[in-house]
């Protein structure tokens, strides 16, 4: 495993395939064909919605029993470790057994001597006819929490979405700033926040940006959020993420839009935009290059749909 040493497994629902699509192309480089897959880039499955597991994989073996004697010999899997069996696909021989197969394991494990070491989650796995052992990292889902935010709207993003923004537009370095300079409730800050971004957010509405702060404060986050419109933003960003106005309460003109996209690029050396319709006249018209797009349904069985672009 040169060149495959983690093992990562996705789930979401179908009319988001998009949105996890494109943001597995960012973070791994490459566009992973299935719902499990190998990679040499190590993400935390907690900066992503879909990301459920990930098995920074020690030792890949054709049978149990092989598995039995690399454990034998192994001083660092210690006995104040918990085990965990991931289960890829419905059909998984093992499955049901796993039970029996902890016990195995655990049977392996050795007892530390003196200092207690940290306790670690280890994984098992039967895939494509191989067993994979490893520590073990899965999604916290403590991010889900922003669900419970004490400010939103109808036209608010959802977490799935603000997350991926987050994720495409930082490329997973939380050394880089990014701005959200249409930034409504705060959504994105939220997500951009706990990742670890140095985040700052602006918007022209002041009940916005009264909401995004009690949003960011009501999870004890800290980004500054001043009101006031794109073209008066004077700081320099590694990155903006520009989900543009839309709907009865903000009216906006293609002219708008276009001023919008002209100052993300002023601001940023990068910049992810987001809208409800096709903006791409517009985005070229600001000489800006597309390196990356898709479209995501809001819903299976709803129409309305958002429209995503990785500009540089």
């Amino acid at each position: 495993m040169k060149d495959k040493a983690y093992l990562y497994n996705l789930n979401y629902p179908e009319y988001e395939e998009t949105l996890c699509a494109i943001e597995a192309r960012t973070l791994f480089k490459s566009s992973p064909k299935e719902k499990v897959f190998f990679s040499d880039v190590a993400v935390n499955p907690s900066m992503s919605p879909y990301i459920k597991n990930r098995l920074e994989i020690r030792y890949k073996v054709s049978t149990f029993e092989e598995l039995l004697l690399q454990l034998e010999h192994d001083e660092n899997t210690t006995t104040n470790s918990v085990i965990k069996y991931l289960k890829f696909a419905s059909g998984d021989p093992y499955a049901a057994n796993r039970k029996a197969l902890y016990k195995e394991l655990c049977g392996k494990f050795k007892t530390p001597e003196g200092t207690e070491l940290p306790q670690l989650t280890y994984g098992i796995a039967f895939h494509e006819g191989f067993w994979y052992f490893g520590e073990l990292l899965r999604n916290n889902s403590l991010w889900r929490e922003h669900n419970k935010r004490p400010h939103t709207y109808s036209n608010s993003l959802k977490i799935n979405m603000a997350k991926v923004l987050i994720n495409i537009a930082g490329q997973g370095d939380i050394s880089k700033s990014i701005i959200d300079p249409c930034c409504g409730a705060g959504t994105v800050l939220l997500e951009g926040c706990f990742t670890g971004y140095s985040m700052a957010g602006s918007d022209i509405n002041a009940k916005m940006v009264r909401s995004a702060k009690r949003n960011l404060g009501h999870f004890g986050y800290a980004a500054n959020v001043d009101q006031q419109a794109i073209q008066d933003i004077s700081e320099y960003y590694d990155v903006s993420i520009v989900d543009l106005p839309y709907g009865l309460c903000s009216k906006i003109t293609r002219a708008e839009q276009g001023n919008i996209i002209k100052n993300a690029k002023r601001i940023s050396d990068r910049a992810v935009i987001v809208s409800s319709e096709d903006i791409t006249t517009l985005i070229s018209e600001a000489k800006l290059k597309i390196i990356d797009s898709c479209k995501v349904k809001k819903s299976v069985n709803k129409e309305f749909t958002r429209y995503i672009w990785v500009c540089e």
